[in-house]
This record gives C-alpha cells, structure tokens and sequence, in this order.
C-alpha cells in the first residue's frame, strides 16, 4: 500500500456493534490477504441476505503465526511491542481484511474503521478501501507501525484495546452488510494467565474427547 493511502483517512466517531459469527479461515469466495503461511488466519466474516456482498476481519501474529488467542467470535489477545528481527518496527500483531463486492452495488464503498483510541472508548479512523485503488475486491494484511498509518499514533508497547470495523455502504450512505473485531493487548501476566487458562480448556476438551 503506497503513502498516497493516507489522504484517504478522515476522522469519525461511530458505534459498532459485535458480530456473534464465530471466527472462521477466510472462505475461497473472498480475495486472499497474501502472504505465504497466513492461510490459517482467523476472521470474523459477514455476507449480505442476498449473498453478493461479503465483508472479512481478522488478526494474526506479525511473523510469528497465523493464529492468534480469541474468544471464538470477535476479539483476539495479542502480545506488546515490535517484532526486532527484520528491522521493520512492526508491532508484535497485524490486523487483516477481504471483502467482494457485486458488479451492481453502484456507487458502493468499503470503510475500514480503524480504533484510535486505545481505551475501552472507540474513536475511528476512516479508510476508504475503494477510493484506495482496491475496487470491487480486495484483500491485505496491514500493521498499526506501517508508515502510512502513523497518524494513528499506536503504540506498541502499551496495553491497549483496538477496534476494527469494516462495512460497505452505498452512494446515500447506508450501510449494507458490515463486521467487526477488536484486538486486546493486555499487560504481559495478564497474557500469561490467559494463555494458560486457554491451554487448560483445550487439555480438558482432549480429555473428553
């Protein structure tokens, strides 16, 4: 994604409701978010009735896995600061899209909503994907630390909740399908703890099975 991306953003403040979906890979219907190894990456997916819009968020482990600790449905636990070894100063997780668009949805757009707001409040950012040259169909795998979104402000190293929206609407401004997903940083023992309490639960699934 090139810089010009940024001249796209523009500043609201919007409520969004969550997505009871349980998370899923993306379906082969939607365009791939690229990248070799994030075929397993988790997503929070919603389809219009009719079938012809479909909308996809998701969040992984910045070079480290597809997978990252979720409560099924449509918030994912990721871990603080940046990943050191390519020299990038990415955070630690990335945040994913896809979405396809019907050939007839005349004057649609698709908003990524991105959280400003590392509180429990929520104050998004608005991307306009179609604008942004991605057009009927689109998919990508982003990070809060890339250049072009550095008016965000993220920082890495704080615990945080981030918000991610992600709807189409029409040339009158209604929304026709939409999802959303929100991604935790908690305080490292509090990861700790999480991801051991998460471990425990699939040990006694195991067990059952």
């Amino acid at each position: 994604m090139s810089l010009r991306s940024i001249t796209m953003i523009t500043l609201a403040v919007v409520a969004v409701g969550a997505q009871a979906a349980p998370l899923t890979t993306l379906p082969s219907s939607l365009p791939s978010i690229g990248g070799s190894g994030l075929e397993n990456v988790l997503f929070n997916v919603a389809t219009s009735a009719d079938g012809l819009l479909s909308v996809a968020l998701g969040a992984h482990a910045y070079k480290n896995d597809a997978y990252l600790a979720n409560n099924g449905t449509d918030t994912f636990y990721a871990g603080s600061g940046v990943y050191l070894p390519d020299g990038l100063n990415r955070a630690n997780w990335s945040f994913d899209f896809s979405y396809r668009l019907a050939p007839g949805c005349v004057g649609c757009s698709v908003l990524l909503r991105i959280d400003t707001d590392p509180s429990a409040a929520t104050n998004f950012v608005d991307v306009n994907l179609t604008s942004a040259g991605y057009g009927l169909a689109g998919g990508d795998s982003w990070n809060l630390k890339m250049g072009f979104l550095s008016p965000i402000g993220f920082d890495p190293f704080s615990p945080s909740t981030t918000d991610f929206a992600l709807v189409v609407r029409n040339g009158a401004g209604r929304d026709f399908v939409g999802t959303n997903i929100t991604v935790s940083v908690p305080e490292p023992a509090t990861l700790t703890l999480l991801g051991l309490g998460l471990a425990g639960l699939g040990f006694m699934r195991r067990k059952q099975a």
